[in-house]
């Protein structure tokens, strides 16, 4: 009979020799020799690192991004191996497949992170070669703008363009914001140029003032509009209390709630977002002619009147 000790020396001879087999198939470009030795190597054991890196080039240089984009999935969700390593080599496959949008997405999410400096320059790299092919992509879309044509855009048309570089992450026109927001005037065209300089992750100070509120902010460290809390907390609450009571009228508040937000962004005026729903409320209800359900804080109530009568204003 075997002994035990015999039994675990045997198994990681055969480890080992696995482990001799794939570096000799992957220096020697045998790609489906090297995943079929991989596949039974697994079997055996958890992989190594280096193994790891082995198979993640070798699904790349066979044009198996798919099953590279499955395989650091699984291992990431299972919390398997190196996540730093996983992670790149999946935002690799995902750049070589052309879902450009998926690594700026996976790659914002990671730079809100403290992160390691070599992993973060690796994602900062991999996040510029996506913003780059996608402003290929959308050249037709987007042409060249020099400051004299952003100034003679109509509103409209600057926000159209602003919208399309923060969707693309275009890079190109950090310079060209950054020069002309200090004198933009209109609110909601600061917000779009803070969410653009958001989506580039620049990490530069601005100073802005809005809503009477008095700001230093860095775009790079700004939540996304949708996570803005005018957003994200009290356009939620209102619209559920708006279902109960008035469906009819769930969209107009959703519309009066979203350009508040995009007028005041990034501003938190220092009232809770309960404060802000019960104030929004009572406004509602007055609009339809129905009595008030809860009283409103005055105060909310009086900030909100007031930035009511600067949005008209200045959008004569």
């Amino acid at each position: 009979m075997m002994r035990m000790d015999n039994k675990v020396t045997s198994h990681q001879r055969f480890i080992k020799k696995f482990e001799r087999d794939l570096k000799s198939y992957f220096e020697s470009g045998e790609n489906d020799r090297f995943l079929k030795t991989f596949n039974r190597y697994t079997a055996l054991t958890e992989p190594s690192e280096h193994a790891e890196e082995m198979l993640y080039e070798t699904l790349l240089q066979a044009n198996r991004q798919g099953e590279l984009v499955d395989y650091t999935l699984e291992q990431m969700n299972s919390g398997d191996g190196n996540y730093e390593t996983h992670m790149v080599y999946m935002l690799k496959a995902l750049n070589d497949m052309g879902n450009y949008e998926e690594v700026l997405e996976f790659s914002s999410h990671l730079l809100d992170e403290p992160i390691p400096q070599g992993f973060r320059i690796d994602i900062l790299s991999l996040r510029q070669h996506a913003a780059n092919k996608l402003r290929g992509i959308f050249t037709d879309k987007t042409p060249d703008v020099t400051r004299e044509t952003f100034d003679s855009y109509h509103l409209f048309q600057k926000l159209e363009f602003l919208e399309q570089i923060t969707e693309t992450h275009d890079l190109a026109y950090i310079d060209l914001i950054i020069e002309v927001f200090d004198e933009t005037k209109r609110n909601e065209l600061q917000t779009a140029m803070l969410l653009y300089l958001h989506s580039v992750r620049y990490n530069g100070t601005l100073k802005i003032e809005k809503c009477g509120v008095k700001m230093a902010v860095k775009p790079s460290e700004l939540t996304q509009l949708e996570d803005y809390f005018m957003i994200d907390d009290v356009l939620q609450k209102v619209v559920d209390e708006v279902e109960a009571f008035n469906p009819s009228f769930t969209e107009a508040a959703k519309e009066l709630i979203m350009g508040h937000a995009i007028y005041m962004y990034p501003v938190n005026p220092g009232f809770t977002s309960n404060a802000f729903v019960s104030a929004y409320l009572s406004r509602i209800e007055a609009m339809l002619g129905m009595e008030e359900s809860a009283a409103a804080d005055k105060e909310v109530v009086d900030w909100l009147d007031k930035l009511e009568r600067e949005i008209a204003e200045n959008s004569l």
